[in-house]
């Protein structure tokens, strides 16, 4: 019989070199299309986190007024070194666990010295209310030496008031801080060192009113050189003043010689437009300067706080009286978003 034989064709069992590296283009050209759009929704989300943190802050504000007749003191003198508005919004920012623990009485109450016991309280705790989630700055600043305290930084700042310039009237200003700085700091706001406002004074209302913002970024210098100009930096969260008195009568505590005295923690006096270039007059680093500007990493402007709870976006190109008129409570304007 005879046998029959069938030719196979060969069949390929790979791409070739070129297929390959036509594949690889295509896959790297979509990741470069598709990576913009990841990135903008992952920002999308911080944002949201963000307003929603001065969301809960504002929350907080309010139902200590509410309870308490007052807005919390801004930065407070007390037996020395003293805290600042955040401790009293602790209980409805979640965190009564640290607010017990915390001793408003004990000297330097609010300086996270070695030994100290609130020092040791706030130890490594990290309030999330308290941090921008787009903030580039480190989450905790180490305080003391040899053995630090690590304090969590906050991302958000409170307004005492404005500067007495550029068209606006403001008597309630003291000149600050140390070393001498050309600064000011204001109690023309609703946080400021040393007393506590009341609703009733807020005459501009608090939809106008703004009083709490956002320094959760770096400042930058005319050379790059990025610089932290937060409104905790160095001690932290906790820290207010170790001055005493209210614009314009803030005065050191330790007597008329050292003069201008030194600045209030967690608070700043408007000055400048957002996102301004550090290295200006009565801006610093460490020490603090009375006047440090607005930051944010979100492009063009810095999230804000008004006295109602409701929170805007201030474009860093607002105009510099339009946002002095928004950090003072009663200069007669009605400035709103």
């Amino acid at each position: 019989m005879k046998m029959l034989y069938f030719k196979h064709r060969n069949t390929r069992s790979a791409f070739s070199l070129v297929e390959l590296l036509v594949v690889i283009a295509i896959i790297g050209v979509l990741i470069a299309l598709l990576l913009p759009a990841v990135q903008s929704a992952r920002e999308a989300a911080r944002r949201s986190s963000c307003q929603n943190n001065l969301r809960q802050i504002g929350v907080a504000l309010l139902n200590f007024e509410s309870a308490h007749k007052r807005l919390p003191i801004g930065a407070r003198y007390t037996a020395g070194w003293g805290t600042c508005w955040w401790y009293d919004l602790l209980p409805d920012l979640e965190e009564s666990v640290i607010y017990q623990k915390l001793n408003l009485q004990s000297p330097n109450a609010g300086l996270p010295s070695v030994g100290s016991t609130n020092g040791q309280a706030s130890n490594g705790v990290n309030i999330a209310a308290m941090r921008c989630p787009s903030s580039q700055i480190p989450t905790f600043s180490p305080v003391t030496l040899p053995f630090p305290y690590q304090i969590c930084l906050p991302s958000y700042v409170g307004i005492a008031g404005s500067t007495n310039e550029g068209g606006l009237s403001e008597p309630r200003v003291s000149t600050c801080c140390s070393p001498a700085m050309d600064g000011q700091i204001s109690a023309g706001g609703t946080l400021v060192p040393n007393q506590a406002i009341r609703i009733c004074q807020v005459n501009d209302g608090t939809s106008n009113t703004l009083s709490v913002a956002e320094e959760s970024d770096f400042a930058t210098d005319k050379s790059g050189n990025e610089q932290n100009v937060d409104g905790g930096y160095p001690l932290g969260w906790l820290s207010g003043t170790n001055a005493v008195g209210t614009p314009p009568n803030y005065v050191s505590a330790t007597g008329p010689m050292m003069t201008p005295p030194p600045s209030s923690w967690n608070i700043t006096t408007i000055r400048y437009q957002p996102n301004s270039m550090y290295g200006q007059k009565g801006v610093a680093g460490n020490p603090r300067g009375p006047n440090n500007p607005l930051t944010s990493p979100h492009p063009g402007g810095v999230y804000g706080l008004m006295l109602d709870g409701s929170v805007h976006f201030i474009k860093e190109t607002i105009d510099p009286l339009t946002l002095r008129r928004l950090a003072t409570r009663d200069d007669g304007g009605q400035t709103s978003f």
